[in-house]
C-alpha cells in the first residue's frame, strides 16, 4: 500500500490529504482502477478527529477502495473548507491514472461536521463560489456519491435547538462554536446559504445517510430533513436511523425492547 501526505495549500501542516492507495499487485487485479473515498472527519470545525480518520480508512481499504483522508481548514469561515474538499476531488481526479482510481467513482464520506462539509459540497458543487476560484468547470468537482454519518445538515435547525431544546452545557457551547466559525457571530438568514438541506438538492449525487435517535449532540432531524429533501427531488438515497431503545416493567421484570436486543 502506498501512503503519503500531500499539502493542498501553502500552509502544508494545516490542510493536506492523507493518501492510502492499495498496491497494484501483479498477483491480482493488475491495472484495474478502483473506486475511491475522500474522508472528512468530524470535529466541530475546531479540529479533524483522528477517530474518524485512519480507523475508518482501514475498513474501506479492506473492501477494496482507495482512501484519501482530508485534513481540511478549521477555525475559518465558509466556503474555505469546501474549497479544500473541492481541491481534494480535483487532485484525486488529476492523478487517477497514477493511483489507479476510477475518476467516475469518487465518494465523499463525512461524519458530524465532516458530514456537513461533504453534504455541502454535494449540494453546492455547481455554484460559482466554489468552481470559479479554482478556475475549473463545475462538473470537475462534483462527487459521484455521498456517505453521511450523523451529519450536521441544517444550521438553522441547530440554532433553533440551541434556543429551545437543549439544556445549558457543553453541547450548546460546541454548537455555538460551529455556528460562529461557519457563519460569523450573527448567523441569521445566512445559515440557509451554507446549509446543504433541505433546499437546493436537485443535483445531488446518490446518498447514504445513517444516524441515531439517541444522539444528543447532532439531532436526528438533520438526517431526516435531508432525506426528505432528497426524496422530494427524486435523488437516490438510503437512510438508516437507529431508534431509541425502551425499558418497561411488566410481571415484576425489567424489559428492554428495540435495537439493544439485536
Amino acid at each position: 500500500m502506498l501512503t503519503s501526505t500531500i499539502p493542498l495549500r501553502k500552509i502544508p501542516d494545516q490542510v493536506y490529504l492523507e493518501i492510502y492507495v492499495l498496491k497494484d499487485s501483479p498477483e491480482f487485479q493488475t491495472g484495474i482502477r478502483r473506486p475511491a473515498v475522500i474522508l472528512c472527519p468530524g470535529g466541530g470545525y475546531m479540529m479533524t478527529s483522528d477517530r474518524e480518520a485512519e480507523p475508518v480508512a482501514l475498513r474501506f481499504l479492506a473492501r477494496g477502495y482507495h482512501l484519501f483522508v482530508l485534513r481540511y481548514s478549521v477555525q475559518t469561515r465558509f466556503p474555505e473548507p469546501m474549497l479544500d474538499l473541492a481541491r481534494a476531488i480535483l487532485m484525486v481526479r488529476a492523478r487517477a491514472a497514477e493511483w489507479l482510481v476510477n475518476p467516475d467513482q469518487i465518494t465523499l464520506c463525512g461524519f458530524s461536521a465532516g458530514g456537513h462539509l461533504a453534504a455541502s459540497l454535494g449540494v453546492l458543487w455547481d455554484k460559482p463560489i466554489l468552481y470559479e476560484p479554482l478556475v475549473v468547470v463545475a462538473d470537475q468537482i462534483r462527487p459521484n456519491a455521498l456517505i453521511l454519518g450523523y451529519p450536521v445538515i441544517d444550521l438553522e435547525l441547530v440554532a433553533n435547538h440551541r434556543m429551545t431544546r437543549e439544556p445549558e452545557g457543553t453541547e450548546v457551547g460546541i454548537k455555538d462554536h460551529i455556528l460562529s466559525i461557519v457563519l460569523g457571530p450573527d448567523p441569521g438568514p445566512a445559515s440557509r446559504a451554507v446549509s446543504p438541506g433541505p433546499a437546493g438538492v436537485r443535483g445531488d449525487p446518490p446518498t447514504f445517510i445513517w444516524h441515531t435517535a439517541e444522539d444528543e449532540l447532532v439531532f436526528a432531524e438533520n438526517a431526516l430533513r435531508f432525506a426528505m429533501a432528497l426524496a422530494e427531488h427524486r435523488v437516490p438515497y438510503e437512510l438508516h436511523l437507529r431508534a431509541r431503545s425502551t425499558r418497561f416493567v411488566a410481571g415484576g421484570r425489567d424489559h428492554r425492547c428495540g435495537p439493544a436486543d439485536d
